[in-house]
């Protein structure tokens, strides 16, 4: 599929993640990876923006440049560590899939990000600045702003369940799991980390280094 095989890989992950990954990972598990590194990255970046509100201190024009700038980093930093810890506690339940194919399955599960930069798109047309404030989705709208975060926010509830649903087809297919067991490869990680974070946070607050 990622070298000319029937149908596109870029349409196709959406209803047969299984199938797709299959082919890409057969063929080329690089394939189109650079650019699945940005869709993971640029919301990412936006999203950033939004928290820290950007806009109160550099332009809107320049939140956008800078987001597409690191984008890309950011797309392969979150990529690699991701695959990484997939793979890594993946062998604790019997994974059969390299660092290599479980990244391709990371990364093609990214493939929805694309609706939510254009939903990014429609809410700085309609907008502009504010939709980086930290308090946006708090603010109260009215007439068709009200309509249109309604739609957006439903689309990025979509996109990113749909998304999870990829990556669990897909991550599945590489490491020879069940959906199911996937999800647990998922989870295994996600523990992993929550528990580290609150201990580090635990021991520095006994510090007195937290604020």
């Amino acid at each position: 599929m990622a070298k000319g095989d029937e149908g596109n890989p870029w349409l196709q992950i959406w209803v047969e993640p299984r199938a797709t990954i299959r082919s890409i990972v057969k063929t080329n598990p690089r394939y189109g990876y650079l650019l699945l590194c940005i869709l993971y990255g640029l919301p990412m970046a936006l999203s950033a923006s939004q928290n820290f509100s950007l806009v109160e201190k550099i332009p809107l024009w320049a939140i956008w440049v800078g987001s597409l700038v690191v984008c890309l980093f950011l797309g392969m930093i979150g990529i690699g560590v991701t695959s990484w810890l997939l793979h890594w506690t993946g062998k604790w339940i019997g994974g059969k899939g390299n660092y290599q194919t479980i990244r391709a399955a990371v990364a093609w599960a990214t493939v929805p990000n694309s609706v939510t930069i254009l939903m990014w798109v429609l809410l700085t047309g309609v907008f502009g600045g504010l939709v980086f404030d930290r308090h946006f989705a708090e603010m109260t709208y009215i007439g068709y702003q009200a309509g249109v975060v309604f739609i957006v926010f439903l689309m990025q509830t979509i996109v990113s369940i749909w998304g999870f649903i990829i990556l669990l087809k897909a991550l599945g297919e590489v490491q020879g799991f069940s959906a199911w067991k996937a999800l647990l490869n998922v989870l295994i990680p996600v523990v992993i980390v929550t528990v580290i974070t609150w201990v580090v946070g635990w021991v520095l607050s006994g510090f007195g280094l937290t604020a």
